[in-house]
């Protein structure tokens, strides 16, 4: 997919779940998997180009979702 952003879902040493961003830390906690995924794939969705990666509760990854945004339909001119 190329470069882009990387997001990683895991669980939280002191409980719960968390989000981060490879470069920049964590931007969302929660106390449940299912809402931290949730954010984190919304924000992932608004990148041009991203993927998540969700771990299980051992650490090893679950699920990786691939993001990519092309150009705005609205711009597009006939």
């Amino acid at each position: 997919m190329g470069k882009g952003k990387v997001y990683t879902v895991s669980k939280r040493k002191k409980g719960g779940w968390k989000a981060k961003e490879s470069n920049l830390g964590v931007f969302v906690k929660g106390n449940t998997k299912e809402e931290v995924v949730q954010a984190a794939s919304g924000v992932a969705a608004l990148q041009k180009k991203a993927t998540l990666r969700i771990e299980k509760e051992d650490g090893e990854i679950q699920e990786e979702r691939q993001y990519s945004r092309g150009p705005d339909p609205s711009r597009a001119t006939s």
